[in-house]
């Protein structure tokens, strides 16, 4: 017998996908995309293609599993779940009455993105128990905080609304490797008579299809940005009106942007002053004008000040007062869950303190008062992902740390655990998600029941909540009713969406029309009512200076970070981690495709087979984020990324890396 499931794609990804989940006499057959769909329109991307790689894989876990080996050899032996929770719920709070709860901590993130899988039940049993808070701030963080402080929430026009524009600024995102269901939305401005401008240190698919491209130097996108602003004003460009009647602090703007001359920026971006010039121009005078950020521009020192220049630049033009103008970030603020009565932050005895993700390394090898004696690890595989690797591996083979994993393979992380639980995969479960991009709700159905003994996030929290005692009855909740609590709101944008009407229809759109201009026809949630221009305090431009090869990790169209990574079509499409290297730079280092090198800083080292490429100008080396530490002996590009946080915001600097290169002796 043969049927169809509407199932969501759970990655962290801006596309949110619809599928179609085929299942065969109990068994899932195929996985299409959904071609109802407005965004997903029956295509999916590189990685979802091969999902069914990714259920059937010889590393997934099926059962609970103990450690009987060393911390990271990966030695296990299986045990029931009521062993494990027994003996997990005794460390902990043998931990608690020893050193207090907040010794306890979890690393989590977007492993899965569903309401549920995310933060729902974990959030209400680390509250409840008083562990250490983790701040989740490795993706996203300093641009949300910059769009927060300008604009009250990050909210942009539909990404429906795309072909309207004129003007198209992709600025440090690569769409055609990450966002690919925005592709034919740029195609149909680009046939409709747009120009698309893609502005990235590298030559990335986005920047071969959608020209011009200008190729500034890393982490130079707020010196581009003040340059172009101090140009609009000069030549009385910008919406002086629009100015004056939603904004504050534009003779603070000016006054921040002075110094950057057409002529000192292209010096510093390492473009023509001509190209710089041009872009001004046009800027100035195409409507409408939208321009397109991606997350990657704010992975680097300057990030705040980078989102706060590129942002600004939408609010002097006007571009908001067109529909499919403006600025687009992301949307994520649209969706106005209830999520105090999701995550119940009331069950709390009181504050505790809050860790930065980006430092885990530090937290595991030098927090105290109390330093960190268990960690529990969801949604996250830090092992490989997290920045300075080196210490975070110190940190994960301690042998008094308690490393409890609830994970669907093992992965770098699993294999330093004391106790791995089988996590169920997205198409086994119930959840709801939503997008960072559009503006669709969409209820995930289970299309099978998960594999061997593996449970859902919530479950399993729910699981532990109830070996270690906690008798509220908050955590005797179904997952429906977590679901009905998250969408227990009066916001207009989610009227008529609720888990009934999703059964119905799995796909709703938000309340919030399509032509509807941000911040025109739209509230402006910060504390006045008005945009901010003025600068951000503290924030000021780094000039850097060359230190070996400035790195870059970027995505790639094959993984999500390290998910995906371990899929055979994956390992045998590139079986060896890379580095990207221009001709130039091979040619005078006499490099060679293929030949192993050493790469390395004062932080760490990994190795790599070169790839002479034309994707990274000479002076950048790029090295796609991020091969599990298996490949390489042990270790990944994160070896050598620094867990300095960004100027604003608490965000990672992945993108502020610099390296030296060798020939791997014996290579």
């Amino acid at each position: 017998m043969e049927f169809t499931v509407h199932g969501v794609c759970p990655h962290d990804c801006y596309d949110t996908c619809s599928l179609d989940v085929v299942v065969r006499d109990g068994v899932i057959e195929r996985i299409r995309g959904d071609r109802e769909h407005p965004i997903t329109r029956g295509f999916l991307c590189f990685k979802v293609n091969r999902y069914l790689e990714r259920i059937n894989h010889r590393d997934r876990i099926l059962y609970p599993m103990r450690r009987v080996g060393s911390k990271g050899q990966g030695e296990f032996e299986r045990v029931s779940w009521d062993l494990a929770l027994t003996e997990i719920a005794t460390r902990l709070k043998d931990i608690e009455r020893r050193s207090g709860a907040e010794a306890i901590l979890p690393y989590s993130f977007a492993g899965n993105m569903g309401i549920l899988s995310s933060s729902s039940m974990d959030a209400r049993f680390f509250s409840a128990i008083g562990a250490s808070r983790l701040a989740r701030t490795i993706c996203t963080a300093s641009s949300t905080a910059v769009l927060h402080h300008m604009f009250g929430q990050a909210l942009g026009p539909d990404p429906e609304t795309l072909p309207q524009a004129r003007l198209i600024l992709l600025w440090g995102t690569n769409p055609m490797a990450t966002n690919v269901h925005q592709i034919p939305l740029l195609d149909e401005a680009r046939d409709a008579g747009a120009k698309i401008w893609t502005i990235d240190p590298l030559y990335t698919e986005t920047a071969q299809r959608f020209k011009p491209h200008m190729a500034i130097h890393p982490n130079t996108d707020a010196v581009l940005a003040m340059g172009i602003g101090r140009y609009l004003i000069e030549h009385e460009l910008y919406d002086a009106q629009y100015v004056r009647q939603f904004t504050r602090g534009f003779d603070a703007y000016r006054e921040m942007v002075a110094p950057y001359s057409i002529e000192h920026v292209a010096r510093l971006c390492g473009v023509d002053p001509l190209q710089v010039r041009q872009l001004a121009e046009e800027i100035g005078k195409i409507r409408p004008l939208l321009i397109r950020p991606g997350y990657g521009m704010q992975r680097q020192r300057d990030a705040g000040l980078a989102v706060w220049a590129v942002s600004a630049l939408a609010i002097i033009t006007g571009a908001f007062r067109n529909a499919g103008g403006g600025l687009l970030i992301g949307n994520g603020d649209a969706f106005v869950l209830n999520l105090s009565a999701l995550t119940r932050p009331d069950l709390a005895w009181g504050p505790t303190r809050s860790i930065n993700m980006i430092e885990l390394g530090q937290a595991l090898t030098h927090t105290t008062n109390p330093s960190i004696e268990a960690l529990v690890v969801y949604n996250a595989n830090p092992a490989a992902t997290a920045p300075d690797q080196s210490r975070v591996l110190k940190g994960l083979s301690r042998d008094d740390l308690f490393l409890v994993v609830h994970e669907q393979m093992m992965t770098d992380t699993a294999r330093y655990a004391d106790f791995v639980l089988p996590a169920a995969m997205s198409m086994e479960v119930l959840d709801i998600y939503v997008s960072y991009w559009h503006r669709y709700v969409q209820l995930n159905r289970p299309a099978v029941a998960p594999a061997g003994e593996a449970v859902s996030n919530p479950e399993f929290f729910r699981r532990l909540a109830h070996a270690m005692g906690l008798s509220d009855p908050a955590f005797d909740e179904s997952d429906e009713d977590l679901l009905r609590h998250a969408l227990n709101t009066e916001h207009p944008y989610l009227a008529g969406v609720t888990l009934e009407s999703l059964s119905q229809t799995p796909v709703k759109k938000l309340s919030l029309p399509m032509t509807a201009r941000p911040f025109v026809d739209t509230p402006i949630l910060t504390q006045d009512g008005l945009l901010h221009l003025d600068p951000i305090p503290g924030l000021a431009c780094h000039e850097d200076k060359p230190k070996g090869f400035h790195l870059l990790s970027p995505s790639r169209r094959e993984t999500i970070k390290s998910s995906f990574a371990n899929l055979p079509s994956f390992e045998e499409r590139e079986p060896d981690p890379e580095i990207l290297v221009s001709e130039e730079d091979a040619s005078s280092r006499g490099w060679t495709s293929g030949q192993w090198v050493r790469v390395y800083n004062a932080k760490g080292q990994t190795r790599c087979r070169v790839n002479v490429s034309p994707v990274p100008p000479s002076g950048t080396v790029v090295s796609y984020a991020v091969r599990w530490n298996s490949v390489a002996k042990g270790t990944n590009i994160n070896q050598l990324t620094s867990d300095q946080l960004a100027d604003f915001g608490g965000g990672a600097t992945f993108y502020s890396t610099w390296v030296e290169i060798d020939p791997e002796l014996g290579g």
